[in-house]
């Protein structure tokens, strides 16, 4: 009956400890989603802007030589 009474005691310490780092680990972490969506669009936006410029670039480029092999 004393490893029975032993053991509960054990298995309630144990819950009880799993229980406190679980909700430790249950941290609101909306700032860093939101932060997160915010650098993905300033990439995004950087990216698009890159690709329209060497775009403008390469056609200007293409024009300004076709107008000297003339």
């Amino acid at each position: 009956m004393k490893i029975v009474k032993s053991w509960k005691k054990k298995a309630v310490a144990a819950l009880a400890v799993a229980g406190t780092s679980v909700s430790a680990f249950a941290v609101d972490h909306s700032t860093a989603i939101t932060a997160a969506g915010t650098d993905g669009t300033t990439n995004t936006t950087a990216a698009v802007v890159a690709v329209l410029g060497i775009a403008a670039v390469v056609t200007g480029v293409g024009i300004v030589y076709r107008l000297l092999t003339k």
